[in-house]
């Protein structure tokens, strides 16, 4: 779905949203800044997620000891590490890409992150745009997900 340049109330913190940022399942927009606030939430603490995204929690390869590389100059390190450094290179749209790949391949956990680290660098309201799609669809977010995420981001 595409943002519109339609004035909408956003459906988080209240204020007019222009660009409104779609959330067709719930019947409203964002704002921009409050996508920006779900996205450093994802980023920074997506364990309080849980409640709004079930798939955050599968804790399941935690279990797994993390595989280790051999660089070039003979130190070994987890290949964790080696992704990262390699993620930050990626331009934003290329992160929206690989959010939209491990969602193909099923590593939910990763794409949920991803669209987070995407809506907190996304200038461009298409970008954004994308990365709600995915959190907000219904086979990803919990259906009471914007009254849950509402009072994570404004608590009262």
């Amino acid at each position: 779905m595409e943002p519109t340049t339609d004035l909408a109330t956003c459906l988080l913190c209240g204020a007019g949203a222009s660009p409104a940022l779609n959330l067709p399942r719930f019947a409203g927009a964002s704002c921009q800044g409050c996508a920006q606030r779900v996205g450093h939430l994802l980023v920074q603490e997506p364990t309080l997620l849980t409640d709004i995204w079930p798939l955050l929690a599968d804790d399941s390869e935690l279990e797994e000891p993390e595989p280790t590389v051999q660089r070039a100059d003979g130190k070994t390190v987890e290949l964790r590490q080696v992704i990262a450094e390699m993620k930050r290179e990626l331009s934003v749209e290329d992160r929206m890409k690989l959010a939209e790949l491990y969602g193909e391949i099923g590593l939910i956990r990763e794409q949920l992150e991803e669209c987070g680290r995407v809506l907190v660098a996304a200038s461009a309201p298409a970008l954004a745009q994308r990365a709600l799609d995915v959190l907000f669809s219904p086979e990803l977010c919990s259906p009471r997900g914007i009254e849950e995420l509402r009072g994570r981001l404004f608590p009262a």
